[in-house]
């Protein structure tokens, strides 16, 4: 199977493996099995298993293409995220024959299931800043997925605590594996952010990464066997600001 490699905005880097451990079996083009898990359990073992052995050595060793639904509520205060995950081919294919070539839709609903489970301790991969504070969520109920050709497809609605007046204030939001083993990346499509039902006026611009020289230099020196923690991944990240008048 050809896999296509999805774009890299930043430098095109090598990043560490963060499972504790993992194997990997036969020749060239055969699939690995993940026999223990550090970060995200099922979300990133698969992601390691489903890429070949010579994809392997390219860094990130996963990719997700996302879009982000803003959500406004009647009185025009921010209530949550609602995120689109668009998977990457090799793991969607790897998802596939572990379920048995021709998955069921309840069985690819049982599938993003367990990693939206798995996803609860790490924050859904998303971090956002209201003010400069941290936004705390409330567990995800509602999510849906399903199959789009050769990608696997998850939507999640991450509600947040409490809903945040925009007023005079600002709120941004990044979505990022902490270790950057995994790369996710907003859609280039115009639609990739939309504000839905948003206060006149309300806008947002994305922030490019711009990691510097020192922490690309470690990403591109680390192999699947080392980490530099949890920090790298943040310095890979898209953030988006939203405001309102």
């Amino acid at each position: 199977m050809t896999i296509e490699q999805p774009r890299i905005r930043c430098a095109s880097v090598p990043v560490h493996d963060v499972l504790a451990s993992a194997g990997a079996a036969g020749m060239s083009g055969e699939k690995r099995r993940v026999t223990s898990m550090a970060v995200a359990g099922v979300l990133l073992g698969a992601f390691l298993a489903a890429a070949p052995i010579q994809v392997a050595k390219a860094h990130p060793h996963g990719w997700i293409e996302i879009t982000v639904e803003v959500l406004f509520d009647e009185t025009g205060r921010v209530t949550g995220l609602r995120e689109n995950w668009l998977f990457d081919e090799a793991y969607t294919a790897f998802a596939v024959e572990e379920l048995g070539g021709s998955p069921s839709q309840q069985d690819i609903d049982a599938l993003l299931r367990g990693i939206i489970r798995n996803l609860e301790e790490y924050a859904y991969f998303t971090k956002v800043k209201y003010n400069g504070e941290e936004v705390a969520f409330a567990p995800v109920t509602e999510a849906s997925s399903a199959l789009r050709g050769q990608r696997l497809d998850m939507t999640f609605l991450l509600r947040f605590e409490a809903p945040l007046d925009l007023k005079g204030s600002r709120l941004l939001y990044a979505i990022f594996d902490p270790t950057y083993y995994i790369e996710i990346l907003h859609s280039e499509s115009e639609d990739a952010v939309r504000l839905e039902a948003a206060p006149a006026g309300c806008t947002h611009h994305m922030i490019e990464p711009n990691p510097t020289m020192e922490a690309v230099a470690l990403a591109a020196a680390l192999d699947r066997t080392q980490t530099a923690g949890d920090g790298l991944g943040s310095l890979f990240a898209e953030w988006v600001e939203i405001e309102c008048p």
